[in-house]
């Protein structure tokens, strides 16, 4: 078996704590869930929230590792050992942005709204349910439902930290644009809020 080069990304893998579905992706965009045999007819719908809740906290670990491998597999191409006698040099606002990343919530919601997957830092997911979903779809139709509920939340959270790039990170970004995600953020709070 060949050593994977510094820009390819392993195959991403994780398991329910029941050990009866697994997902597995290599960048997050080809996500694959699935059922051990006969596991699907046997969860109520609190229990499946659950199992998927605690997956997704797997998964992000998992790819948390990869993402950590991936990086010193980089490091290790360019042959540069770095002093550890002397500190990085820190990047303006990158403590602030880490404390901020770590509390970005980001929702995604399945196309019949049956399915709401959230996350909070992507290390705490709660996934919940409608009552009867499980009923209502076979396994393959949640899976689809699923799948797309995840790659929405993904989509909402990278919408997010490209903002909070641009806040706290000197991306080049105009002021008036970081102005104005200001003034939406602002306004999505006040209608939150309200409800």
């Amino acid at each position: 078996m060949s050593d994977p080069g510094p820009e390819r990304r392993p195959e991403i893998s994780a398991s329910s704590p029941d050990g009866a579905i697994w997902a597995v992706t290599t960048d997050g965009t080809d996500l694959r869930i699935s059922f051990s045999y006969a596991a699907f007819g046997r969860y109520t719908d609190a229990d499946l929230a659950h199992q998927l809740s605690r997956l997704g906290q797997a998964m992000w670990v998992a790819f948390q590792r990869s993402q950590d491998d991936l990086h010193e597999r980089r490091l290790a191409s360019f042959r540069v050992a770095p002093d550890p006698n002397s500190p990085p040099d820190p990047i303006p606002g990158q403590a602030a942005y880490a404390e901020a990343l770590n509390q970005v919530v980001a929702v995604g919601t399945s196309p019949d709204g049956a399915i709401v997957v959230r996350t909070t830092g992507a290390l705490y997911w709660t996934v919940e349910l409608a009552d009867g979903t499980l009923a209502r779809l076979g396994e393959a139709a949640f899976l689809s439902q699923l799948t797309a509920a995840v790659q929405a939340m993904l989509a909402d959270r990278e919408t997010k930290i490209a903002a909070l790039k641009a806040e706290f990170l000197d991306l080049g970004v105009p002021r008036r644009w970081t102005e104005l995600l200001d003034q939406l953020r602002s306004q999505n709070r006040a209608r939150n809020n309200r409800r």
